[in-house]
C-alpha cells in the first residue's frame, strides 16, 4: 500500500514531512519539522480506512499523561478524509535497536539496571493513569534527541492501552475472553491464554525484557507461532532464565507470580531491587550508556518499528 504521505508534504499546514522513519501494522511514522517553533517532530498517521482504529487510545492515554516523567510531549491531534495523525515530540533510538547495535547484542548491568529502572517507572505512571499498556518491548522505548534529553528513556506506542479502571478508580471487572495483545515475544503467560490482562502482565513483559537486555536473546527467539511460544514459557524453568540476572530478580520474579488480574504490585519495592543491585555493583547515575562507548550504528531518528 502507498504511503499516506511523501516527504515535503505539510499537515495543517504546520507540520513538514521529512521522511517516513516506521511503520507497523497500525499506522505510519514520520519525523517532520514544525515550521512554527523549527523542532524536529514525530507524526503518526492512520488510515481512517483501516479497520483497527488505535490512534484515538494512543491520544486519550498520552493527553492524561502529560507532564509525567518517561512520557513523550503531546503536541497535537486531528484528522481529516484519509488520515488521523499524532503528533508528538521526536525521540532518538529505541532500545531494540541500540541492544542490537553493541558488539555482543548485550548490555552491560550497568545500562540494563539503569534503563530497567526509568521503564520501571514509565510503567508504574502509566498504571497510576488507569491504563495498562499491554505491549511492554524493547522497541517501544527510546532515548530522548536532544542535548538534555539524551539519558531519558522514554515510553512509547499507547496504541494497544486499555483503560483497567472505572471513572471511580475501581478497577473494571475481567472479561472472560479478551484475545490475544501484545507481541508474542514478550507477552505474559496470560496474554497468550486470552485472558484479560492485569498490571501484573505489563510488568512480565518486562522481565522478559531485562533478561533479552541481559544475555542478547530470550529462549523463544526463533519461534514464530504464537502457540507454540505460549507451551515453551509455561513449560519452561523460569530458574534458567535467572541464572544471568542478578540475585535480586528472583525475588521480582516471585512477587509477580503471586499476583491476580485486580493485584495492585508494589511497585516501591520492585524498584527498590533495582535500587539494591546498582548500590551493590557500585553503578552511578553518570556512568557513560554502553552505546556511549561503542559507536552506535543505528539512525538517531528513528522513533519506533513494527518489531
Amino acid at each position: 500500500m502507498a504511503d499516506l504521505l511523501k516527504p515535503g508534504d505539510v499537515v495543517r499546514q504546520r507540520w513538514k514531512i521529512i521522511k517516513k522513519i516506521g511503520g507497523g501494522g497500525f499506522g505510519e511514522i514520520y519525523r517532520g519539522l514544525d515550521q512554527v517553533t523549527k523542532d524536529y517532530v514525530a507524526i503518526k498517521l492512520e488510515s481512517v480506512h483501516q479497520s483497527k482504529q488505535v490512534l484515538k487510545m494512543e491520544v486519550a492515554v498520552l493527553k492524561k499523561l502529560q507532564g509525567v516523567d518517561h512520557i513523550c510531549k503531546f503536541i497535537s491531534c486531528g484528522r481529516n478524509e484519509s488520515f488521523n495523525y499524532l503528533v508528538m515530540s521526536l525521540q532518538g533510538s529505541n532500545l531494540a535497536e541500540l541492544r542490537r547495535s553493541q558488539p555482543k547484542g548485550v548490555f552491560s548491568h550497568s545500562t540494563m539496571l539503569r534503563l530497567g529502572t526509568q521503564i520501571l517507572k514509565s510503567v508504574k505512571s502509566i498504571h497510576e493513569a488507569g491504563f495498562l499498556h499491554r505491549d511492554i518491548k524493547p522497541s517501544n522505548f527510546a532515548m530522548g534527541n536532544t542535548p538534555d534529553t539524551v539519558h531519558i528513556c522514554y515510553m512509547l506506542d499507547f496504541g494497544l492501552s486499555r483503560q483497567f479502571t472505572k471513572a471511580n478508580g475501581e478497577v473494571r471487572p475481567p472479561r472472560n475472553t479478551a484475545g490475544f495483545r501484545g507481541t508474542v515475544r514478550y507477552a505474559s503467560i496470560n496474554a497468550h491464554e486470552n485472558k484479560e490482562m492485569g498490571r501484573h502482565d505489563d510488568l512480565w513483559s518486562f522481565f522478559y525484557l531485562m533478561v533479552e537486555f541481559t544475555v542478547g536473546q530470550l529462549p523463544w527467539r526463533k519461534m514464530k507461532d504464537k502457540e507454540q511460544v505460549g507451551k515453551m514459557k509455561k513449560t519452561y524453568d523460569i530458574a534458567n532464565l535467572l541464572k544471568s540476572m542478578p540475585g535480586e530478580f528472583k525475588q521480582f520474579v516471585d512477587h509477580i507470580s503471586k499476583l491476580k488480574y485486580e493485584d495492585k504490585p508494589d511497585y516501591k519495592m520492585l524498584l527498590g531491587l533495582l535500587e539494591q543491585i546498582i548500590k551493590r555493583k557500585g553503578i552511578k547515575e553518570s556512568d557513560p550508556y554502553d552505546w556511549e562507548t561503542t559507536p552506535c550504528d543505528c539512525s538517531q531518528t528513528t522513533h519506533t518499528t513494527s518489531t
